[in-house]
């Protein structure tokens, strides 16, 4: 079982229902490539997985301004250490989208800027590159037009995501894609209730399907 990003926290639990099938499944390239589910900047953030992923980062969540790394980090000084050596992974690596994704790499590239982030989803600190000015996610996605632009998802998955208090942990629902390569994620505590607010991407297999060998 793939390891979720996100408010991955101390109890997780997970549910898979069975596969829908009403619609044809997306190519991974369909998805990453639809204009009306990513923004504008998102075919630069995607250019960065080969980075995370020779950082070591197995999954990243993004979010409208900000992509968000997976692993839980106890205090902000330990991710801030973190997100420095990222910062020199993202000069270093490169690595060129293979020829049937070689239309996601004709937007211009945007710089990115790790830093250190509380997370207080589940109370951890985390790796992101945020920036206002970043449009990566469809502010306005919802399920119904998920299924439109790409079809029904392959699978439904519920999480729960504790925290370190005694609030009310929060739920999420994640509908998955591109055998699970591509999992897009609707929070039940939310001030836009049915938004998919996150998207949530396996690195190494996503690295692995677009690019080649990074140097």
């Amino acid at each position: 079982m793939r390891r979720l990003l996100l408010p991955v926290a101390t109890s997780l639990c997970l549910m898979l229902t069975s596969a829908l099938a009403q619609a044809p499944e997306s190519s991974l390239l369909h998805i990453l490539s639809n204009q009306a589910v990513f923004g504008k900047d998102f075919s630069a953030v995607l250019r960065s997985l080969p980075a995370w992923n020779a950082y070591g980062e197995h999954e990243v969540a993004i979010f409208e301004h900000q992509v968000v790394g997976a692993t839980r980090h106890n205090t902000r000084d330990e991710a801030q250490k973190r997100a420095a050596q990222l910062n020199q992974t993202l000069l270093k690596v490169q690595a060129p989208l293979k020829s049937e994704f070689g239309a996601l790499a004709q937007s211009p590239p945007a710089p990115l800027h790790a830093e250190a982030i509380a997370f207080p989803e589940d109370d951890s600190y985390r790796v992101v590159v945020a920036d206002s000015s970043l449009q990566l996610l469809n502010s306005e996605l919802t399920l119904a037009r998920l299924k439109k632009e790409l079809g029904a998802p392959q699978k439904v998955a519920y999480v729960t995501v504790q925290n370190r208090t005694e609030r009310r942990p929060i739920q999420l629902t994640l509908y998955e894609y591109a055998d699970g390569q591509v999992a897009f994620a609707t929070p039940d505590l939310s001030l836009h209730p049915g938004i998919i607010d996150r998207v949530l991407l396996n690195v190494p297999a996503i690295s692995a399907a677009a690019f080649q060998e990074a140097r």
